[in-house]
This record gives structure tokens, C-alpha cells and sequence, in this order.
């Protein structure tokens, strides 16, 4: 129920530093500044930028068609990276552009026997998605274009998914569906014509019999050439597609993704209720649809730190737990990258210049340059443009540097330099420390796709620390955790180090008081580490360990022990490099999003992958702190249900329902496995469909078979993360005790049918979405699907009273028998199901599910049964046959013997009568 101050409507404003891509505009029909990047892993070759070329230039001409000639690729960036050969002449220098926030990436597979293009796509139908993945084997092997279709089309698909939210026409775990008495194919539109092939024979896959489904192998291979134009989302190898399924053509009973998640919707429908399609026309006047590249490449890291000083930095410790972060970054940042310092009051003052990083006494001397003393007031633009001058010391530019600034003040100055930090190209992070920071400081982050976090006063949080490691790519985040403790009390705990990091271990551990606490780690083996083995800051609470070399695999100790006589707040931050490993470590990335509607719901996710595969069975915490700085956990699961939109594909997530009051909030996430069990899967994604092969001419070509991979492939050992999220703003929130929050929408109902009767299966919903408990299911079914999808209420219930709700993300199951008039063979029946809470607040209505009525005809039956069958009947008239023949030969030889013998003899007409009676049997 809703009681617990639960929210009316609020503004939200959040950094989702690794998975929001670049932001990509739209103006006069063009779409402007889409990145694509390309990864340090990948080998340089020089091609690799021409095949992306042509591959959008391709695209573009394909997607004004598909549009019906109202958008085309208009700006592309390219960035490359750091790792290959710099060359001025050729490449520019990138500014605010990234590989972790580009819309598409360049990278090695997600498995290491498959190229499937694909996009990663998990917000639901009509949202964005947050990038397209291309292998460089994609882009250079003319091979896939047999088996994907040309790139162009390839992107366009891929473009589809992850602009506008549209998901894919074919159901490769579901190729046909039951249609009365005989089979379909799972495709769009239903008159795209082929054949059903097992291999190069297309007359064993039959069909036309219900009571006989396709065999195993069986494939649809669509005609090559052909006059039908769709469908892009199902396939674009087709020579004659170019256009979605729209209202006319949609195959609404195919059970793939897009009837599912888009509500049996065709994808150009919900193509032309997004944001670029309202109220556009088809554009005129275009002299050109080629795009304009522009190659770019990133650059070491060059970095000042804009740091506060105003007196309100005395308050909370505020100024002491800046010297600890700033310490613990300069101690973690990369070797051969630049920083400078700059702190700022009323006006700024530069503390140290750009500084080449290269070994302990260049980071001891920019440690002590940290401030010191805190007064005046804040004037956040001039420490702004006393970066600027900083950061320009090594080449006399600003593009493509960072700022770390960091306040917890307000500045009524503060847009008055938003134009130069635009015109600069220098990506701003901002940290919000305390509750009084200036209130568009995050705009400066959103300008420049910066990242923004919020750190609190409560010092056990660590979010200050945790703030700070973000912006390091280089590290790994294991452990971040803390609290107050009694005199002679410890913090205490175990994490543990993978095979796949313990490059640069670092412990950092802060406390409050001028007492230092005894520190105690221990490794796997029982090696031990003290406070001795610390490096102590000179004017800090803080101490650092980092372990030479690669740090042992398994499980390490920590304990921290108060030796102050009296209480105070100690925390530890453990974190870790990639060891090298020829397997990639698992990566966690965050992401936040907020409904533009009522009730505005907020929705956590955690994406735990691991060479880009999903990690199944992973624990997922969400750690969300208030504005008041009070500890909200919520625990996010892959089970396709609630906010969850596909079971086990590495996306973690739920809803948050509980606030505490206006202000910022910021949130973390955990991460952990210790059960052997854990696995990456190849996982469920939206991408264009392998096409096995196609007919051309009457002729079957067929594709090599697309590689299968299986889940015990790829065994994931322990392993421990966290990884911040970022910060939103909650503006306003409503009178206690008002329920505001309806059960979430039921996305995994099922339905089957078992003799007569219906069984209904489903995971629970809560009362308020997917907390607690639901009141009553409303169920209602209806021969027609878009009956219940668009007249739900209107439509035939079925008495549910017999159901007694579970807890939110049980599973539920129903079954109940059909009535007499139902039982119409070769006829569906469609089901779906709305949720109430006590307070008569209604869920969406659930995906449809649907049952066949079939009734097996005598023709219809089993062919291997009948065939017994006949076998068993043709087996029986023979030996009926056979006796009876031994049976008159029998009595004719006995005929033969009475008259030699001089007995009673038949005569012939009784004779023939005998043997009539066997002709006729």
C-alpha cells in the first residue's frame, strides 16, 4: 500500500554515466551527431573506418525509403582510439565524445563463435535503446551479408531498435505458432513468401497438420526476390524490403517480441508515435543524403580539479573528506596522464599546474597542494575559466579535456559561463556535496556528457569516495561500505578477488579523528597486511594500501579497529584493475530512468555482463541514499517480470517506490556471486535475424549454420562489485498516506491448455508495482486480442474470487475449465489480466496470452499411427487369408481321400460354395 510518503510528481535529473549515449539530434530531417566508436581492444586497420563509411552512407538512402522520405544520417562521428597511431592530419581530436556513451560500438563478439549484430535494448516498447554492438569480423567479411542482409539494412534494422523501440518480427525459440489445424511461420507480414526447408529438401516440413508440428531443422527460407516491400524487423535479406509492417500488413498473431512488448502494435506504428515522427512531413528539397563524417580520436587523460573552498566547506567535515577523495584519486590515477589542481572562493587561484603522473613523489607532491582551509564565499565560473587556462598549458586547447568540479554551494553566477564551457569541448563532472549545492550545477555535466554524482554529509556513505573512483575507467570498484564505531569496536568484513582483476589492489580506508585505527587485512593465503604497510597522508584521515603486482585470487579479510576513545565513522573502499586475463572481468553498469507521466515511476537497472554475455543468478542490490541521507536497499532481478522486461539477459531491475522527502538522492549498486552455479549466457537480444539460407529461382541456397552457444560455456567464477549510479532530483512529493502507486503491469502471463481445461500461470505483481501484495486479478478473455487490448473491461470475466494473492514476484497459477460453447475446434481464445490494490488503482493490462481449440479429425491423425496401423489391419486379413486357404485345401485333399476310399463323397457344388466363401474373404 501506498503510505510511505510515496511520490505525486518530481523532476528528474540523473548522470547514467556508462550507458547513456551520446545525445543525438535531429534538424532538418538529418540526424545529427551520432557516434560511433570504435574499442582499444580492437587491432588498428584503417579499413575498419571505411567499412563504416559505406555502410552508413548504404543506411541512409535505406532509411529515408523505410521513413517514407522523412529522415536521413546527416552528421557521423567516428572516434578511434587512443590505441591506434595518432595522426593529426587525418584525425581530429575528440571533444565531449567517448567510447562508454557512444550510440554504437565497434568491439570484439559477445561470445567467441558469433558476429550477430545487435542491439542492447531493455526499457520497453517506444524507449530508446542505449547502443548497437558491430563486430570489426561484421563490418569486413562479406560473408554475413548472405546471412544478414546488406549492412546498410542491416543498420537500419539495428537503428529501428534503438532510436525508436521497436523490437524484432521473427521468433528464433518460437520459428512457427499453431493456427487451428495447421502451422504458421513466426514472421511479418504474413504474405512474405518462401518455403519451409529441412536443408536443401523443402518436402518433409509439413505445415498443414496441427496434430503434427514442423520437425527439428525445419527452417523458413524466404524467396530472395520477391514484390513484397516488408518487413525491415524481420529480415532484411529480402532484395525487395524496405519498409516496416505497418497497421495493414501486421502480423498481429505471431508470437514475437514486437506483438509482446508493443501490445500487438506494427513497428511503424509505434515508429510514428515517437518524438521524431510527430507532426513530420516528408522532407523536400534535400540535395543530398550522404552523411558527413568527421574521424576522431581520443587522447590521454588530461584533467584539473576545480575544487571549493568557500567557508561553508567547514561545516560536516566537508573540506577534510575532500582532501581524503582527492587524495585516493591522485594515488589511483593513471600512470602518463596530466592533472592539475585549482581550488576557488570568491575568486580561484590555480594550485598546480598540469602534472605529468609518474611515480610516488609526483602524487605526493600534488597530494600536499590539496587545501587546506576553507572561507569566503563561491564563485563557481571563475574557477571555471582558471581551469580553462590550466588545462590549455600542454597544446593550448581545451578540447577533450575534463574538469572535476567539485561545491556545496550556491551561485546565482553560475549560468553566466555555460557558453564557454559549451564552446570549450570540456567534458564537465560535476559532485554535489551536501544538500545546499547549487541547483543547475548538474547542467553543466548534461552539456558537455559529463558525469554527475552527489555525495552526502553522512560520512559512513562513502559517496564522496565512490564519486571520485567513477571517473576512473582504469578501476574496477569491489567493495564500498562503512560505519560508526564504538572504542575498540571494528568494521569488519571479507570481499573477494577474481582471476579476471587484482592488477593495482588498492585498500583505502578513511576515519574522522586524528586516532589512527588498526587495520588488519589478510589475504587467501593468511598474509596479513597492518597499518604499518599503509601509506598515511601527512595532513589527511586516510590510508592506502596497494598490493604490488597481481593481488591473490579468493577471498580477503578486513578489520578495522577504533582505537580512538571515542566513537567515529571509519570506511574502506577496495578496488582492483583487469589482471590481463585472456577472459574479460564482469562489468556492471547502472542506469535510471523516470516515467514522463503519472504516477512517475522511478525504474533501477543493473546490467552484469561479462564479454558482453548476460551473468544469470548474480545478487543485485540497489543502495539508494536520500537528500535526508537515509539508507533506502532495493533488490533488482532478471526474472522477465515487473520492471524486468527479459528473463535472464544480464538486466537486473526493479522499481523504487519509497522517498524520503525533496532534495537529491544518489544510489549505488552491488554486485555478488559465490555459488558455482553462475553462468554467462549467450542471452535473449534484439538484432537482425541469421537467415539460414533463401530460395532464388526455385533454387535453396543455404548459410552455414549459425553457431550455437551454450550456457556451460562459459562458467563464471566469484566474484564481488559495486558501482555508483549517479544522482536524481526529487522536487516535490505529496501529503503522507496517499496511495499513488497501482500494481505494475503483469509482462510473463502464459496460457495452456490441458484437455479442457485452461491453466494460467504468472509472476505477482505488488500493491504498489512490484511491492507487496495485489488486492484481486481482474481476468478477461476474448476471441479477438485487441479486444482486450483495447476494450478490456468490456470483455468476458472469469470469476477469479477462487484466488488468494501472492507476495510480489511469486508465481501465480489459475486454471479453470471452458465452457461448453468455447470448445469450437480450430478456434483461440485470448486471455489477459489487470491487478487492483485496496485503494481501486488498476495495473495496465498484462500481455495477451492465447490457447488453440483443436480437436483432432480421423484425417488429421498421427501419419507414423495411421501407418501402424495399416500395417497392423493389412497383417490380420493376410493370416485370415492363409488359414482359411489351408482350410479348404485341407478339405479338398480330405474329399480326395473318401473317394479312394469308398466313403461318402461332397459334391462338387458344395465344393465350389467352400471355396467361394474364401474369394470372397
Amino acid at each position: 500500500m501506498g503510505t510511505n510518503n510515496n511520490l505525486v510528481a518530481f523532476s528528474l535529473f540523473l548522470l547514467l554515466p556508462h550507458l547513456t549515449s551520446s545525445k543525438i539530434e535531429l534538424v532538418d530531417k538529418g540526424y545529427r551527431n551520432i557516434v560511433i566508436a570504435i574499442h582499444k581492444a580492437v587491432p588498428e586497420n584503417p579499413q575498419l573506418i571505411d567499412k563504416i563509411k559505406e555502410m552508413l552512407k548504404e543506411a541512409s538512402n535505406y532509411l529515408f525509403v523505410a521513413t517514407k522520405f522523412r529522415v536521413f544520417f546527416k552528421d557521423v562521428k567516428i572516434l578511434l582510439p587512443d590505441t591506434w597511431t595518432t595522426k593529426p592530419d587525418l584525425y581530429k581530436k575528440a571533444t565531449t565524445e567517448t567510447y562508454s556513451r557512444a550510440n554504437v560500438i565497434i568491439a570484439g563478439p559477445k561470445n567467441s563463435k558469433g558476429d550477430d549484430p545487435y542491439t542492447l535494448q531493455y526499457e520497453g516498447c517506444g524507449k530508446e535503446g542505449r547502443y548497437i554492438h558491430f563486430t570489426p569480423n561484421f563490418l569486413l567479411n562479406d560473408k554475413f551479408i548472405k546471412a544478414y542482409g546488406p549492412r546498410g539494412k542491416v543498420f537500419v534494422h539495428e537503428w529501428a531498435h534503438l532510436r525508436w523501440g521497436v523490437f524484432n518480427e521473427y521468433n528464433e525459440y518460437q520459428p512457427f505458432y499453431r493456427e487451428g489445424d495447421h502451422y504458421r511461420v513466426t514472421k511479418c507480414p504474413k504474405d512474405l513468401s518462401g518455403k519451409v526447408c529441412l536443408g536443401n529438401d523443402c518436402s518433409k516440413c509439413n505445415l498443414e497438420n496441427a496434430n503434427d508440428p514442423p520437425k527439428e531443422g525445419c527452417v523458413f527460407l524466404p524467396e530472395k526476390y520477391q514484390e513484397t516491400s516488408s518487413s525491415i524487423m524481420y529480415t532484411p535479406v529480402v532484395k525487395s524490403v524496405n519498409q516496416f509492417c505497418n497497421k495493414s500488413n501486421h502480423n498481429q498473431d505471431a508470437p514475437n517480441d514486437q506483438n509482446r512488448f508493443c501490445k500487438l502494435k506494427s513497428a511503424w506504428e509505434v515508429i510514428l508515435e515517437s518524438e521524431d515522427f510527430r507532426n513530420a512531413n516528408e522532407a523536400t528539397d534535400l540535395s543530398s543524403l550522404e552523411p558527413q563524417f568527421t574521424v576522431m580520436q581520443e587522447s590521454q587523460t588530461i584533467l584539473c580539479l576545480v575544487l571549493d573552498i568557500s567557508g561553508s566547506m567547514r561545516e560536516s567535515q566537508r573540506l577534510e573528506r575532500l582532501q581524503q577523495a582527492s587524495t585516493l584519486f591522485i594515488e589511483i590515477a593513471k600512470e602518463g596522464s596530466f592533472i592539475g589542481i585549482v581550488t576557488f572562493n570568491n575568486i580561484a587561484y590555480v594550485k598546480k599546474g598540469l602534472t605529468y603522473i609518474s611515480g610516488d613523489d609526483v602524487r605526493k607532491t600534488l597530494v600536499n597542494t590539496l587545501p587546506t582551509r576553507a572561507e569566503g564565499g563561491t564563485n563557481i565560473c571563475s574557477g571555471l575559466r582558471d581551469a580553462f587556462e590550466v588545462l590549455s598549458e600542454d597544446d593550448g586547447s581545451t578540447a577533450g579535456d575534463e574538469i572535476l568540479l567539485l561545491t556545496d554551494g550556491e551561485d546565482s553566477g553560475i549560468s553566466s559561463c555555460f557558453e564557454a564551457v559549451k564552446t570549450s569541448g570540456t567534458i564537465v563532472h560535476t559532485i554535489a556535496l551536501g544538500p545546499s549545492a547549487a541547483k543547475e550545477l548538474e547542467m553543466l555535466s548534461e552539456m558537455t556528457n559529463g558525469k554527475k554524482n552527489y555525495a552526502s554529509d553522512n560520512f559512513n556513505s562513502n559517496g564522496l569516495l565512490e564519486a571520485f573512483m567513477e571517473l576512473s575507467e582504469e578501476q574496477i570498484k569491489l567493495e564500498s561500505t562503512g560505519g560508526t564505531q564504538e572504542p575498540g569496536d571494528s568494521l569488519f568484513g571479507e570481499t573477494y578477488i577474481d582471476s579476471e582483476v587484482g592488477f593495482n589492489t588498492t585498500f583505502l580506508v578513511t576515519w574522522q579523528t586524528d586516532v589512527k585505527p588498526d587495520i588488519f587485512i589478510s589475504d587467501p593465503d593468511g598474509k596479513e597486511y597492518s597499518i604499518k604497510d599503509f601509506k598515511l597522508g601527512d595532513k589527511t584521515t586516510v590510508g592506502t594500501l596497494i598490493i604490488p603486482g597481481k593481488a591473490k585470487t579468493g577471498k580477503w579479510l578486513y578489520n578495522i579497529q577504533n582505537t580512538a576513545n571515542q566513537a567515529q565513522p571509519m570506511t574502506i573502499s577496495i578496488t582492483s584493475q583487469p589482471s590481463g586475463a585472456k577472459s574479460e572481468p564482469v562489468i556492471v553498469k547502472t542506469n535510471l530512468q523516470q516515467s514522463s507521466e503519472p504516477p512517475y515511476t522511478v525504474v533501477i537497472y543493473a546490467e552484469v555482463f561479462k564479454n558482453f554475455m548476460p551473468v544469470h543468478n548474480a545478487n543485485v542490490t540497489a543502495i539508494i541514499e536520500t537528500a535526508s541521507t537515509n539508507i533506502i536497499t532495493v533488490t533488482l532481478q532478471d526474472n522477465g517480470a515487473g520492471a524486468d522486461l527479459v528473463k535472464n539477459d544480464g538486466i537486473y531491475s526493479s522499481f523504487m517506490t519509497d522517498y524520503d522527502g525533496t532534495g537529491r538522492y544518489n544510489f549505488k549498486v552491488q554486485v555478488s556471486k559465490f555459488q558455482n552455479e553462475t553462468k554467462a549466457a549467450a542471452g535473449h537480444t534484439s538484432g537482425a535475424m541469421y537467415v539460414q539460407g533463401y530460395l532464388e529461382n526455385g533454387t535453396v541456397h543455404l548459410n552455414p549454420p549459425k553457431p550455437v552457444v551454450a550456457d556451460e560455456d562459459f562458467p563464471v567464477e566469484n566474484f564481488v562489485r559495486t558501482k555508483s549510479g549517479g544522482t536524481f532530483m526529487v522536487k516535490v512529493v505529496p501529503p503522507a498516506n496517499k496511495d499513488v502507486f497501482p500494481p505494475c503491469q503483469i509482462t510473463d502471463l502464459s496460457a495452456e491448455l490441458l484437455n479442457n481445461t485452461v491453466i494460467l500461470a504468472w509472476t505477482a505483481p505488488g500493491d504498489d508495482m512490484d511491492k507487496g501484495t495485489v488486492a484481486e486479478y481482474e481476468i478477461r478473455t476474448s476471441k479477438q486480442a485487441v479486444d482486450l487490448r483495447d476494450n478490456f473491461h468490456n470483455a468476458t470475466k472469469i470469476n477469479t474470487s477462487s484466488i488468494i494473492p501472492l507476495t510480489a514476484r511469486s508465481r501465480e497459477q489459475f486454471s479453470f475449465d471452458l465452457e461448453e460453447e468455447e470448445k469450437v475446434n480450430n478456434s483461440v481464445i485470448f486471455f489477459a489480466v489487470v491487478s487492483h490494490d485496496e485503494s481501486l488503482l488498476a495495473s495496465d493490462v498484462s500481455n495477451i496470452a492465447q490457447v488453440v481449440i483443436y480437436h483432432p479429425s480421423p484425417k488429421s491423425r498421427d501419419p507414423d499411427a495411421s501407418n501402424q496401423n495399416r500395417k497392423l489391419t493389412v497383417g490380420l486379413a493376410v493370416s485370415l487369408v492363409t488359414i482359411i486357404l489351408c482350410s479348404a485345401l485341407g478339405l479338398i485333399a480330405l474329399i480326395i481321400n473318401k473317394r479312394n476310399s469308398g466313403m461318402m463323397v461332397l459334391d462338387e457344388e458344395h465344393v465350389r460354395k467352400k471355396l467361394n466363401i474364401v474369394a470372397e474373404a
